[in-house]
């Protein structure tokens, strides 16, 4: 404002800047002319009750900004980490998912004040902690790989501040984190400070990888997840040993060598995922004969063949629902032909195969 506006135009002028719409909580007044006092004036024609709260002073939110920083920090104080400049420890830390979920709410919590302070002096100090935290907070998300990027939740001048901190020290926040079969998963993991970064970065690599192709593959990633949990309680803190173990794993997913089953035979890789779900519902982990190894085998095959010849474009929109109820009996008809499970074990086997046929659409259409 730079000219003299007294009551209602001065309100509305406050009034249409302060308008919030979606990434906008507020509006910032820049008073050149010096009008502030004259606001009072303007706001006396109301009633006290219809102006509560609309007035008040931003020195009110340092003590609520300064109260989210110490709540957001002892988080990691409470937890034997004494100070942010320990970005490791505060990551590893944060392995507790519980408190991951904690620390990304209070983190919101705090920068969310920081923005309204800013850029008023009295936000100032609050600043390096904010970069040391949103650092943390990136490391986090890359290792842990289930936390969402800082967004426009937050505000647009703490989240430049953030940012450019964060991609300073060599971590773009944009960038999702690295998978490990990224050609350079190897050596992002030799990077970690030590065996025991090592390890986690390995670790939860792993559990990102099997969450992201569970339902493509779900005997083989459950089988997996087993292998990965025995490793975990054998070599607990046994970091170097651990970071082998899991070194080994890593190349398994990396070269598709997942859970080898000495009792099946090699088939094409799309009819891999449903075989090990007829024989797991058939045979668990028991042995089999050979002739049992056949019919199962050839059923596989059979309602792989019958589920690519009826898969077309947009096949599991809501308007094909006819053309997979149509599927879905033909499936049904061919496990109950086999006479390989009981009538029960059939009705849920084959609602398993329809996942796992919307699943692999690209990989059966390309069959």
């Amino acid at each position: 404002m730079d000219r003299p506006i007294r009551e209602a135009e001065l309100l509305q002028t406050i009034a249409r800047v302060n308008r919030t719409g979606y990434g906008k909580k507020f509006g910032i007044v820049v008073d050149y002319f010096g009008l502030a006092h004259h606001l009072k004036e303007a706001l006396n024609v109301y009633a006290d009750e219809d102006i509560d709260g609309a007035l008040q002073s931003l020195k009110d939110e340092i003590p609520v900004l300064r109260d989210r920083h110490l709540r957001v920090v002892d988080l990691f104080r409470h937890r034997g980490v004494e100070t942010l400049a320990e970005t490791e420890a505060c990551v590893e830390a944060l392995a507790d998912e519980r408190l991951r979920a904690e620390f990304a709410v209070k983190l919101k919590q705090f920068l969310d004040m920081l923005d309204v302070v800013l850029p008023r002096p009295e936000g100032l100090p609050f600043a390096a902690d904010a970069k040391r935290l949103a650092f943390i907070y990136a490391r986090a998300r890359n290792r842990y790989r289930d936390t969402p990027v800082l967004g426009k939740d937050v505000g647009a001048k703490v989240r430049k501040l953030i940012d450019d901190h964060v991609v300073s020290m060599g971590v773009d926040p944009k960038i999702p984190p690295v998978s490990l079969t990224d050609a350079d998963f190897g050596s992002k993991v030799a990077r970690e400070p030590n065996d025991r970064a090592k390890a986690s970065e390995m670790e939860h690599a792993i559990r990102a990888h099997i969450r992201e192709h569970l339902d493509q593959d779900p005997v083989a990633y459950r089988k997996l997840s087993e292998r990965l949990r025995e490793v975990l309680g054998k070599l607990d803190e046994q970091w170097d040993e651990l970071v082998q173990a899991l070194q080994g794993l890593v190349e398994e997913i990396r070269t598709g060598h997942l859970a080898p089953d000495d009792r099946l035979p090699n088939l094409p890789e799309h009819y891999g995922p449903f075989l090990r779900l007829i024989v797991d519902a058939a045979a668990g982990d028991r042995a089999i004969s050979d002739a049992e190894r056949k019919l199962l085998v050839n059923l596989a095959v059979e309602v792989v063949d019958t589920i690519v010849a009826e898969l077309v474009p947009n096949f599991w929109r809501p308007n094909r629902q006819p053309a997979q109820d149509a599927l879905n009996t033909r499936i049904f008809e061919l496990l109950m032909k086999s006479r390989l499970l009981p009538t029960p074990q059939i009705e849920a086997l084959v609602d398993k195969l329809m996942e796992l046929a919307r699943a692999n659409h690209d990989r059966l259409a390309k069959a």
